[in-house]
């Protein structure tokens, strides 16, 4: 009889002490790549906006993009619908993704003492970006096309745990975003009557 309050009491023990080495946490939310409220949208003369996508991923190395989530053709996508904002009577704006690629490439490694006793750069993400933004405006028979490329990289120190990758990717992914933002205001402004005002 004791003995069995004893097991019962150990067991107990046992348990609680399980049970407090136990940590349960909450899975983060995906990391926010594209923000709407940092990208002011474009209003433009077209009734519509078709977003092709024409890129496959590759899964096979040196492309990651596969590994990141959201999908960085998802990102891109998202990032369209908000900033080219179709509001004239007529008219089509095309946005047709050619390229949405992350890579990592490994970087050669210095050799001799130095190499050995500091924490290298051992590899590059490069997060690159190429679209064809087309408007096709039947009122005056207006067309007009840009092709657009935009690339960001960082490199990573080979001491990098897996959640510095994962952060070093959404920021390539975000700074080429940033640049083909940059550049598809740029590049539109030249383009005459496409940018409501």
């Amino acid at each position: 009889m004791l003995r069995s309050k004893i097991m019962t009491v150990l067991a107990l023990i046992l348990a609680g002490g399980l049970l407090a080495g136990c940590k349960t946490g909450t899975t983060p939310p995906p990391p926010q790549i594209f923000a709407t409220d940092a990208y002011q949208p474009l209003n433009l003369n077209a009734r519509r906006l078709e977003i092709i996508d024409n890129w496959q991923m590759p899964v096979a190395d040196p492309y990651i993009g596969y590994r990141v989530s959201p999908l960085p053709s998802n990102i891109l996508a998202d990032w369209a619908s908000h900033v080219l904002r179709p509001a004239g009577g007529s008219g089509e704006i095309i946005f047709d993704m050619k390229r949405v690629a992350v890579t990592m490439t490994d970087l050669p490694n210095k050799v001799g003492i130095d190499g050995l006793l500091t924490d290298q750069q051992s590899r590059k993400i490069t997060a690159e970006i190429k679209v064809k933004i087309m408007w096709l405006q039947p009122v005056g028979g207006t067309q007009a096309s840009a092709d657009l490329s935009a690339s960001h990289s960082i490199t990573i120190r080979e001491s990098a745990t897996a959640n510095e990758v994962n952060k070093v990717v959404n920021e390539a992914m975000k700074g080429a975003l940033i640049r083909l933002d940059s550049q598809t205001r740029k590049e539109l402004a030249k383009i005459d009557r496409i940018i409501l005002r």
